[in-house]
């Protein structure tokens, strides 16, 4: 494993930080025990670092403010302060970005995270504001997740040292599967604090440049052996390859081609048997022959039996 110490940051090393799905029933209820026992998953098995609450796998977006209460509530309650945790505030306008984090601080988050105006009108000046405006009403921790896709306006280095000049930035999920953009962060900002990586063909890629570790979806299905991914430095070329490969089958398969996002998520924490519950509108659960599909890859890929399988 690497270790590695941050100028601006109290994590060390290579971190994982996963983003754990919210359980709904069918009735699109809100399911708080099943969180937590997703949760003591993310925590005992996988043995995460820290956590993005309410991201987008935790469908943050549909989540009403007192749904983000109880969420919030639930996650430090099972946490207890084992890990630190950062949940997600963003909204369109930054007044929401604040009413928000105000419910997250005020149900005992440590941190919180903002991403960029899910709007086709950012800029420098604009995304800069608003995280000094949260920062300045909520003076929580603060990851920055930079998601250019909805926002169409990329944060890099530059700006990223005008959002850390106006609020108290730990760790950086950094969305662009640009491996130009990833370096380039590295080189100038990865001393500061981690950048987490976990597209399909950048997540090994980044920890081998010395990344401050991974996030996104795929992950968790490895369980245990998640703890591998940091092990990629002592690796021989063959099994990092091999991780590598078996990983990109399960991140391709979660987010972009059975079903939509969060529902492969959810449906294979389903066969592993947590309780991760189904989307809620407008995102559809995996049909029959689609559950079918992605239980082949994750056999193929290695992170569930055959004989688990055939019960799930």
């Amino acid at each position: 494993m690497m270790d590695k110490t941050y100028t601006h940051s109290p994590f060390r090393g290579q971190i994982h930080c996963p983003a754990p799905p919210t359980p709904f029933s069918p009735k699109g209820e809100l399911m708080t025990d099943a969180y937590g026992e997703i949760l003591r998953y993310y925590l005992d098995v996988v043995r995460a670092d820290t956590m993005l609450i309410g991201g987008d796998n935790g469908e943050g977006y549909a989540l009403t403010d007192d749904e983000l209460r109880q969420v919030t509530e639930t996650a430090v309650a099972t946490v207890g302060g084992r890990i630190p945790i950062y949940v997600n505030v963003t909204r369109t306008s930054n007044q929401r970005c604040i009413e928000r984090a105000e419910i997250a601080a005020a149900a005992g988050a440590p941190g919180i995270s903002l991403c960029q105006p899910p709007i086709h009108d950012s800029s420098a000046d604009k995304i800069v504001a608003r995280y000094a405006l949260v920062a300045k009403a909520v003076p929580l921790r603060m990851m920055v997740y930079n998601l250019p896709l909805i926002s169409h306006f990329n944060i890099d280095a530059g700006v990223l040292r005008s959002i850390c000049d106006e609020a108290p930035v730990d760790v950086v999920k950094d969305a662009p599967p640009d491996m130009d953009h990833i370096t380039t962060m590295l080189a100038e900002m990865g001393d500061r604090f981690p950048f987490l990586y976990g597209q399909r063909l950048t997540m090994i890629p980044a920890l081998l440049l010395g990344s401050g570790g991974f996030v996104g979806t795929g992950p968790e299905m490895f369980g245990a052996d998640c703890r591998k991914f940091k092990e990629v430095h002592d690796m021989a070329p063959a099994a990092r390859f091999d991780l590598h490969y078996r990983y990109g089958l399960v991140n391709q398969a979660l987010l972009h081609t059975v079903g939509k996002s969060p529902a492969g998520l959810k449906a294979a924490l389903t066969m592993i048997g947590l309780p991760a519950g189904v989307p809620r509108d407008h995102v559809s659960p995996l049909t029959p022959a689609e559950e079918d599909t992605l239980r082949a890859i994750l056999i193929r890929a290695g992170v569930l039996e055959d004989s688990l399988a055939k019960t799930a």
